[in-house]
């Protein structure tokens, strides 16, 4: 009977050690799982074009991120949208919540960098090996770069092209220009392609619309401000030269303002069109709403006197909190997002911009995507366009003040070329106020 007792004693006591081991592995499992990285995002298109699927490349992303790291879970908020996520994101970093990985807007980073809310990227890219700055664009790697480090990586870009009415040219018996195309070939077309066809003293046609005085800054080689916004450079000359550019345009039709709808009603041989944009254009429902009756291509900007056929181009950069307790999760989720060819590749299929990788967005599976719905009237281009525009853009400035002071050339600027005033001495005036107002 003692016996008996001892061995049920023995037994309940193996039986509670098991159940405490049991429970210790259930609870280490669980405490594994719970590692949760906070991802910030903005719903929507970055280029403010329409985007209703804006997070099918972030979910895949994730999806593959977690897959492979087992017990770590991706969390983010959806619905902030694009014009609220800089004061959501600043909203997260006062207490000290800042995403493990995050968007940046451009025109944050700066800010973002130097008040030491992102993590410095160099020791972990070279510490990791996989991503390499070759493999990107250029101008989209520069775009996370403060005072020579790495904040930032690139995900997505979106640039400017020459949306071109092939069939207006050809009746008024004009080739499409080549992408080395110049000031002067532009100008010469636009003069030749201004015109009161039906003899009403009314123009019918025209040469250009929605070309700005930025285009025409960035294609001449021109800055309008330095890197970190602390000197403006609006009376330099090849902004003057710009100017006077865009008051013979602007001469041409004079007070007949012609706009997109007179480009889509096949009334306007040339037009500024960012890339994202061009996408809508080709895409489904857009295309059919459209139902241009013409055929037309991109190409690069013209080539100012002093500059070459390039055009600005904005980032969408993604960076690491300076506080994650997870550095290498974070820096895995930065490269699933920005490095993984295949996540890059679906930018091509569901988003507007271009992939920020050489490789990816130059390939012939870019060129098929885009292709796939895209009829011969609906803007083909050649795939290795991308690659010339990328590799010499201009990147979009991102100090903070930039949009504000943007606003005030703008202003400007159109007045000046309105009213025909001397660019040269107004120039000097606006100079001087831009750059009273930086000095603030």
């Amino acid at each position: 009977m003692k016996r008996s007792c001892v061995y049920v004693g023995v037994r309940a006591a193996g039986m509670i050690v098991t159940a405490v081991c049991i429970c210790a592995l259930i609870c280490y499992a669980l405490q594994k799982k719970q590692i949760t990285l906070e991802f910030g995002m903005f719903a929507g298109s970055n280029w403010d074009v329409a985007n209703g699927d804006s997070y099918r490349i972030i979910d895949r992303a994730i999806m593959k991120f977690e897959q492979t790291h087992p017990g770590v879970h991706v969390h983010y908020y959806s619905g902030i949208r694009k014009r609220d996520y800089a004061e959501w994101f600043s909203e997260q970093v006062m207490p000290g919540k800042t995403p493990d990985v995050a968007m940046i807007l451009e025109n944050q980073f700066n800010k973002l960098a130097s008040m030491g809310v992102l993590k410095d990227l160099d020791p972990v890219i070279k510490a990791d090996g996989r991503v390499k700055s070759w493999e990107y664009f250029p101008t989209a790697w520069n775009s996370g770069t403060y005072y020579g480090r790495q904040y930032a990586l690139p995900y997505e870009a979106d640039f400017m092209l020459m949306a071109v009415n092939k069939t207006l040219l050809s009746r008024h018996r004009f080739r499409m220009p080549k992408n080395n195309w110049s000031w002067d070939d532009f100008y010469s077309l636009c003069t030749a392609l201004t015109a009161d066809e039906n003899g009403d003293s009314i123009l019918d046609i025209a040469g250009v619309c929605n070309y700005t005085w930025q285009d025409a800054v960035y294609s001449n080689g021109a800055r309008l401000f330095d890197e970190n916004g602390r000197l403006s450079y609006f009376s330099d000359q090849k902004v003057v030269e710009a100017v006077r550019f865009m008051q013979k345009l602007s001469a041409l039709t004079g007070d007949r303002l012609f706009t997109q709808a007179d480009f889509d009603a096949g009334k306007v041989a040339f037009m500024p069109l960012s890339f994202a944009k061009y996408r809508t254009y080709i895409s489904y429902p857009y295309k059919i709403n459209k139902a241009m009756n013409y055929e037309w291509q991109c190409l690069t900007m013209p080539a100012g006197y002093s500059g070459n056929n390039i055009s600005e181009v904005d980032t969408l950069l993604m960076g690491i909190s300076a506080n994650t307790k997870h550095v290498k999760l974070a820096f895995d989720l930065l490269e699933t997002l920005t490095h993984d060819k295949e996540i890059q590749t679906e930018i091509c299929l569901s988003s507007q911009g271009a992939s920020a990788m050489r490789m990816v967005a130059a390939s012939d599976t870019a060129k098929r995507i885009l292709d796939e719905n895209n009829e011969k009237n609906s803007g083909s281009y050649r795939i290795g366009l991308i690659a010339d525009i990328m590799n010499k853009g201009v990147p979009a400035p991102k100090f903070r003040s930039y949009d504000e002071d943007m606003v005030l050339a703008d202003s400007a600027i159109n007045k000046i070329v309105g009213d025909k005033k001397d660019a040269d001495n107004s120039l000097k005036v606006l100079q001087r106020i831009i750059q009273a107002q930086l000095e603030k």
